[in-house]
């Protein structure tokens, strides 16, 4: 008897955030991936704490990277009754081990300041406790890439560099029966070419269907030169004006590439000699997760690396910030410097603190370099707030607000057509997710033209029979 393939489409659906992808094959069913959205708090906390399935008939889950967008969601499903293994990468793996005991402790923190402010509304209690986590870390099944493993009886997969953060992997699903075979490739987040530290994505066996993200769907980043020039010309303004830059930057990923790069224009003259403090004691465990897997750097990076004392990941103006202390002492500075600090999209962490001291002073820069989703606060900013509210106190922006997409570890329009023409064969059937509805159907237009396939842009809880 046939065992029909079906995936819906659980999150990251016509939104960027809340990666989850529900897959069945005959009796067995499983996620890829299960991230927390990432948006206003109602909505949020509605949308993360339930589930369109049951997580206890839940028989694994395969992880894309750890990006909290992807994985935040793992000790939810834990704590409703999840008991299968997760399937990840050994860099996702202890990137995890860092990224959701601090999502917790956030959640946490956050919860006790919300309550002392809630009036008559009710208490909240927060999505997943530590020990939550604890137990999801448990389940925890690791791999390295290019290494194949069976996940059920006639269900296969492999793991693909996919270049987007340390660790992030696409995963191709190879399904047998009846002597016949389907292959489906899930990816996470596509990451670019010829960026700090990490090997460029790779192009793997053409697959019969693809599911794609589309965040850059519709545009197109600065090449690498105009970006290095925008960054140089924002800092030389911030200096000139004696202010300080506040980077608002997530933990894992965005902020190495970013140390590297101010690193590199530092040695070269081409800013200014600038004390940097990295606030953020997740990206400070973070970092050392990657000093941890050379294996996943390029070549630059590993011999830099190996021959300059642990360059780029440390280096005499570099400072790690860990007590709150230490980072609440960083506002009474006087002198121009830079602070990189989480979260990325201004939800939570330390950053909030630093933009309630910096917003309002005109000589300070607020410096966005990857995506703000729909609904978050860096949102608001970037897209010209005048006023906003940072832990229900409203600040008037007076700081210069910039954004650099080039910095962005997701692949923009050229170079995700370019990767999907260069699979052999040209999938099938393509689904865009991971994106908002008008850069997935700009994308899904363009894929139509130059691939042939049949392209998706599926809505929340739509399903398809892939596979018979």
């Amino acid at each position: 008897m046939a065992r029909p393939l079906r995936l819906s489409f659980q999150g990251a659906a016509r939104t960027v955030t809340g990666s989850r992808h529900f897959l069945s094959f005959g009796e067995y069913q499983w996620l890829y991936d299960c991230g927390l959205y990432q948006g206003r708090r109602e909505e949020a906390d509605i949308i993360n704490r339930r589930f369109a399935f049951e997580p206890k008939r839940l028989d694994a889950v395969v992880v894309s990277h750890a990006h909290l967008d992807h994985i935040g969601n793992l000790p939810t499903l834990v704590s409703q009754g999840f008991r299968g293994r997760i399937h990840l990468t050994a860099a996702s793996a202890d990137l995890s081990r860092v990224m959701l005991p601090d999502s917790a402790h956030l959640m946490q923190r956050d919860v006790e300041h919300v309550n002392k402010r809630r009036g008559q509304r009710p208490e909240r209690q927060p999505l997943y406790s530590i020990a939550d986590v604890e137990t999801t870390l448990e389940r925890f099944e690791t791999y390295r890439y290019g290494r194949a493993f069976d996940l059920f009886p006639g269900v296969s997969g492999t793991w693909h560099d996919a270049g987007h953060i340390l660790g992030s992997a696409m995963t191709t699903f190879t399904f047998e029966q009846d002597g016949r075979s389907f292959r489906l490739l899930m990816g996470g987040d596509l990451g670019r070419s010829k960026r700090a530290i990490l090997r460029d994505p790779e192009v793997p066996p053409g697959p019969d269907a693809l599911v794609l993200e589309s965040t850059y769907g519709d545009r197109l980043h600065g090449d690498d030169a105009e970006t290095e020039q925008q960054l140089i010309a924002a800092v030389q303004r911030t200096v000139a004006r004696g202010g300080r830059v506040v980077v608002p930057a997530f933990a894992v990923g965005r902020t190495q590439e970013l140390v590297a790069v101010l690193h590199a224009l530092m040695e070269r003259g081409a800013i200014p000699e600038l004390p940097v403090f990295v606030d953020s004691p997740m990206a400070r465990a973070a970092t050392a997760v990657f000093k941890q897997h050379p294996e996943c750097f390029d070549e630059d990076t590993a011999r830099m690396f190996a021959q300059e004392d642990g360059a780029p990941f440390g280096f005499d103006r570099l400072r790690y910030v860990t007590t709150v202390e230490e980072s609440r002492s960083l506002n009474e500075l006087k002198t121009p410097c830079i602070i990189v600090s989480a979260s990325g999209m201004c939800e939570g962490g330390r950053v909030l603190h630093h933009l309630q001291h910096a917003l309002g002073d005109p000589r300070n820069t607020i410096l966005f370099v990857g995506y703000q989703g729909h609904g978050t606060l860096g949102r608001r900013l970037r897209d010209g707030a005048t006023s906003v509210n940072v832990y229900g106190e409203p600040f008037e922006v007076r700081a210069e607000i910039v954004g650099l997409d080039g910095f962005s570890a997701h692949a923009d329009q050229r170079e995700l057509l370019e990767w999907v023409q260069r699979l052999d064969p040209l999938p099938r059937t393509i689904f865009l997710v991971h994106g908002e509805l008008a850069p997935a159907q700009t994308l899904a237009a363009l894929l139509r033209e130059r691939t042939g396939a049949t392209v998706h842009v599926p809505e929340k809880g739509q399903e398809f029979d892939l596979w018979t």
